[in-house]
């Protein structure tokens, strides 16, 4: 099945009375959105997260479920400011699912007009993964995009993700399929446009967001199964990523971006010293208008 385009979303950027000397000044403002959705035994459950407008949606995800809870849902919503999860728990217990979503806006300075944020949703429904198997899948914003966040929902049979690392311009994934028939997934990745052009009395001006990918390895085992890494400097953690062996028993348990600029992850059924690496997508927000 051919990957299918979103439709683009525009959101005009809100203004405030900053001096006209301060427009070389960060403009970028940030926002953490959490969440916690109760999903009764047996039963499915769905959890809508928005940004205080005029904000957009950069990144949404999970950030602790409990072993009973399948992810059927995580993926940018029809609005530039949304994402929506939905969640089904096993038989045993209702379950607590926590989320977070991370959302940007600007504060334009006065004399300046006309800037706009622009996000954009890649997806790829219904992914088939073979039984026994693992299957690689890239998902492109283009060249003008920043990648900044990714959803991922079990549509048939178990999938997991192998790994799933960032570039400058997309997301890189590799799903396993741990079920006893061929199973499929839903896969988005969300975009940003990378440059803001506006005007400046007549003038053409514009911001250029600048965005990082740092990566660390870890050790899994001795009674660790956690990790947290920071984004350092003036940097809003966005998301994460991580690679785990796809051999091995170890799986990602969850990961998502926490307090201000940092990422946490969890994996389980780790069988001690195995090692794993995780990234982080981090947004400066020194940016402002030249």
């Amino acid at each position: 099945m051919p990957t299918r385009l979103a439709a683009l979303i525009t959101v005009v950027a809100a203004c405030a009375a900053v001096p006209a000397g301060a427009q070389a000044a960060s403009v970028v403002r940030t926002t953490s959105i959490n969440a916690t959705a109760v999903v009764p035994p047996g039963a499915t459950s769905t959890d809508r997260l928005e940004c205080p407008s005029p904000s957009v949606a950069v990144s949404g995800a999970v950030t602790s479920r409990g072993t009973g809870v399948t992810v059927l849902r995580s993926r940018p919503g029809d609005e530039a400011s949304d994402w929506t999860f939905r969640f089904a728990a096993d038989t045993s217990a209702r379950r607590k699912v926590r989320t977070v979503l991370r959302c940007v806006r600007l504060e334009v300075p006065a004399g300046v007009s006309g800037a706009r944020l622009n996000v954009r949703t890649i997806r790829r429904p219904a992914f088939r993964v073979p039984v026994g198997a693992t299957a690689p899948l890239s998902l492109r914003c283009g060249r003008a995009w920043l990648a900044t966040g990714y959803g991922f929902g079990e549509r048939q049979g178990s999938v997991r993700l192998a790994s799933v690392v960032p570039s400058a311009h997309g997301w890189d994934f590799l799903l396993e399929n741990t079920g006893a028939a061929d199973a499929r997934a839903d896969v988005h990745i969300r975009c940003l446009r990378q440059a803001v052009s506006a005007s400046r009395n007549g003038a053409s001006t514009e911001l250029r967001f600048g965005v990082s990918r740092p990566s660390s390895g870890n050790v899994v085992g001795s009674g660790r199964a956690s990790f947290s890494h920071r984004c350092g400097g003036n940097r809003f953690s966005l998301a994460t990523g991580s690679i785990v062996d796809p051999l091995g028993t170890i799986e990602l348990a969850d990961s998502a971006p926490v307090r201000f600029d940092s990422g946490r992850w969890t994996f389980r059924q780790a069988s001690g010293g195995e090692r794993v690496r995780t990234f982080l997508v981090c947004l400066a927000r020194g940016s402002g208008f030249r």
